[in-house]
Order: C-alpha cells, then sequence, then structure tokens
C-alpha cells in the first residue's frame, strides 16, 4: 500500500475551506481509485533500482483529470500543484509539489509496456460497475457509432509509402479514410459534393440511451468501415452477459446492411431500428420488406434515442481531448479515447 507524506497539519488545514460537495471531493469519495491502481503497484517499486517512484494512485488520477479537463502533461502538472481541490484529490501535502510532467509521460508508456491495453480497459469498467453498485439502472436501448479522430501528424507528409520516399512513417497505425460529405467549388464555380477525408482513426463506441453512459468501444485504423467495426464490437468484444442486456440497437446509414440486421434480429436477439441507404428502399426484390422497417411504428420510436451517441461524441470531442490524436499509434489513441469516454461517464454518473 503507497501512503503519501503526511504534512504538519496538512489535512486540517484543506477540511478548513474545503466544501464537501465539489465535484472533485465526490469523485475521491465515489470511486475505488487505490482498487483500481492496485495491479501497478509493483511497476512503482522501481526494481531496476534508483529512487522509489510515484504513487501510482497519484499518477492514474492525474493521468485521468488531463483528459476530464482536457489537460496536457505540462499543464496537468500546474494543475496539481496550484489547485487545491485538485491537490486535495490527489492527497498531496497541501505545500507539496506534483509529479513534473515527464513522470507522467514515462508512467503512461510504461503502463502500456508492462500492462497493455487491459488496464485501462479494466479501470473504464470498474467506473460502470460502480455506479451500477451505487444504483444506477442502464437502459437496454443502446446506441453505436463511430467517429473519426485526426492523427497528431500531417497525413500529406507522413507517407506510408517506404519504397517512394524512403522513410518509415512517423504513426504507421494511422490511415486516410472518408467521414460524410462535404461542398467544394471547382475552378469554373459550380458547387460539388464530395467526400470530406482524414488521416487518423475512428473510434466506435457503444452508449445506453437512458443515462448516456459508453458502455463499450473500439478503435480503429481511418480506412476501417464502419459496418466491419460494428460488426467486431458487438459480436466479439462483447461478452454474452453484455449482449443479453441489449434490447435495441440503434445506428445510422453506415450499419445499414440487410446482412446484418437479419443476423443480429435473428441470431442474437436484438431488435435493430437502423436507418438504411435509399438504395434498399428504392429497388430490390426486397423493397417492400425494407420499407415496412423503416416505417415500423416501434423502430421508428425508437431510432429518434439515436442522437444520445452523437451527443456522446460532440461532449468527447469538445470537452475530453479526442477531436485529434495526442499521441502516435493505435495502442495510445485506445488509451486516450477511453480516458475520454471515462472522462465523459463519469460526469454523468456523480450528478446522478
Amino acid at each position: 500500500m503507497f501512503k503519501l507524506s503526511n504534512h504538519f497539519m496538512s489535512n486540517d488545514v484543506y477540511k478548513s475551506f474545503i466544501d464537501e460537495n465539489h465535484f472533485l471531493c465526490q469523485l475521491g469519495l465515489v470511486f475505488d481509485w487505490d482498487g483500481m491502481a492496485k495491479p501497478l503497484w509493483d511497476l512503482a517499486k522501481n526494481e531496476q533500482g534508483g529512487r522509489p517512484r510515484q504513487s501510482p494512485v497519484v499518477m492514474v488520477k492525474m493521468l485521468f483529470l488531463a483528459f476530464l479537463y482536457d489537460r496536457s502533461d505540462r499543464e496537468m502538472e500546474f494543475m496539481a500543484t496550484s489547485d487545491l481541490y485538485v491537490k486535495y484529490f490527489l492527497r498531496l501535502p497541501i505545500d507539496g509539489l506534483a509529479p513534473d510532467h515527464s513522470s507522467l509521460s514515462r508512467f503512461r508508456d510504461e503502463v502500456l509496456e508492462v500492462c497493455g491495453t487491459e488496464f485501462f480497459k479494466q479501470i473504464f469498467e470498474n467506473i460502470l460497475q460502480t455506479a451500477t453498485r451505487h444504483g444506477v439502472v442502464m437502459g437496454r436501448v443502446y446506441a453505436l457509432d463511430a467517429t473519426h479522430v485526426i492523427s497528431s501528424v500531417n497525413g500529406k507528409t507522413d507517407s506510408h509509402d517506404v519504397k517512394t520516399y524512403g522513410t518509415k512513417p512517423k504513426d504507421p497505425d494511422a490511415s486516410w479514410g472518408t467521414k460524410g460529405l462535404e461542398t467544394k467549388m471547382t475552378k469554373e464555380g459550380t458547387k460539388v459534393l464530395v467526400r470530406k477525408t482524414f488521416f487518423g482513426y475512428k473510434v466506435h463506441g457503444l452508449a445506453e440511451t437512458k443515462q448516456g453512459l459508453v458502455t463499450n468501444l473500439s478503435v480503429t485504423t481511418g480506412r476501417e468501415s464502419d459496418l466491419d467495426a460494428g460488426d467486431e464490437l458487438i459480436h466479439r468484444l462483447l461478452s454474452e452477459k453484455q449482449r443479453s442486456r441489449m434490447d435495441v440497437l440503434l445506428a445510422d446509414k453506415g450499419y445499414g446492411c440487410p446482412v446484418w440486421i437479419n443476423l443480429l434480429e435473428k441470431y442474437t436477439g436484438i431488435m435493430t431500428a437502423f436507418h438504411l441507404p435509399d438504395q434498399y428502399l428504392k429497388k430490390g426484390e426486397h423493397q417492400d420488406k425494407w420499407n415496412a422497417y423503416i416505417n415500423d411504428a416501434g423502430r421508428t420510436a425508437y431510432r429518434r434515442h439515436r442522437t444520445v451517441i452523437e451527443r456522446v461524441f460532440g461532449d468527447v470531442k469538445k470537452n475530453h481531448s479526442l477531436i485529434r490524436a495526442r499521441y502516435r499509434g493505435s495502442t495510445k489513441l485506445y488509451l486516450q479515447a477511453t480516458l475520454s469516454m471515462m472522462a465523459h461517464n463519469v460526469k454523468i454518473l456523480l450528478k446522478q
């Protein structure tokens, strides 16, 4: 068990002005941060020699706060040293200094090297389990969607064509992808619709629509289709128990494949309320079936809740650092996406 230094009267000084109802005070009380950081205790012993490292509890909390408040490592160091509520949440002595930004960076890399993404997946799930134990009831209608995340490097100069340019890509896991349409003007002054392209990744998320909590996510390259990634998420990444909690699944046209819809409803037992591409509604031998599917009153009512996942992605992109990748590689992006989604979930859970 790691214990922080007990500065003289530090706790009494905190208690004299700290509001126990503050968000960060509640954040420290509701969730078991010591338990979540327990798998990292051996890592903090520094068996390679030298001074013992910083408490993993402090480092995990700092890493989480960096995404909760959308701060860089340097900004997080300053915040953890100067903001008294942050120091109280970290359990630092009131006159103590926070771990420096380089320690936070090394900690992140070492956790990924030793534990992989499994550690961050586990703390994400621990947050949801804690919420359930505190009486939060999740809905049984889920929405599936994807959002693009721009790579931290310039895709036009970070070429993947090693044979032509003779250099290895700086972000080898990133790729070019398309996301929707945009209007552009031709040289002749004519407006045309073209596909928007981006260089980076996609984050695929599954959220229950009652509370707006993200329950599962995955990360793929930018070129991965939403349908393939959605199938992977639902049928391989989710456990049987997790799938059993789903009564209805909502998704946009990117997932509107008749084969997958039939598979979900016939073999998985999940009712779907997807939007469908026009090609299935205007032609083909099953045109009548899919028009009836779209116009079904029950599915139409459920379909209105799909906007929940769009609000979720809007929040994590605007407030929790998911517009652009902070780091390079899909492994680190998974860390970023997981902590961003966790920050979104925590805000909702502490309002309950």
